[in-house]
């Protein structure tokens, strides 16, 4: 239920006793007190022969605010489901991510180890993948970098087949 409410400027054109609107209009405004909805107040402004515009000349001139609805808690849910699904997908690459440059530097991966402990987004994990992909290719070559890359790349797209 949205309850519109008056704007500090129809305040002040209310006080100051200023008839710059029409009469049916200024009527609409003044019923306007924060209790009653929109749909209540598009019936008033229909009573007074606005038809079903009276309020919305009202919010466009800048004299009555409408708040936004009230976000639906369906769409809040799914957008949580979401955010969780994409955090495990990010989780899931970043072990597959781990063990890979694991195997691929043998025992010369500890400081990758430690900075895949900040990885919590998946910009930071593209960041860490490339300087993965840099410490492979000084300790092997470009090919094994490439493949580390495509094999990562693979699992991202692998875990977003699956939840299709």
């Amino acid at each position: 239920m949205q309850v519109p409410h008056k704007t500090e400027l129809a305040r002040q054109m209310l006080t100051q006793g200023l008839r710059q609107l029409p009469p049916a209009l200024r009527a609409l405004l003044i019923t306007v007190d924060g209790k009653r909805d929109a749909a209540e107040l598009r019936r008033l402004g229909q009573g007074l022969g606005l038809g079903q515009d009276g309020l919305r000349a009202l919010i466009d001139q800048g004299l009555v605010d409408l708040p936004a609805p009230p976000p639906d808690p369906r769409r809040l849910t799914q957008e949580r489901q979401n955010a969780q699904e994409r955090a495990r997908k990010l989780v899931a690459a970043k072990f597959f991510a781990l063990d890979l440059v694991t195997r691929m530097l043998a025992g010369r991966e500890a400081d990758l180890r430690n900075r895949a402990r900040d990885v919590d987004t998946e910009s930071r994990f593209m960041e860490w993948v490339e300087l993965c992909c840099e410490r492979i290719e000084e300790h092997a070559d470009a090919e094994r970098a490439a493949m580390f890359r495509s094999r990562v790349d693979g699992s991202l797209k692998g875990a977003d087949r699956s939840a299709a």
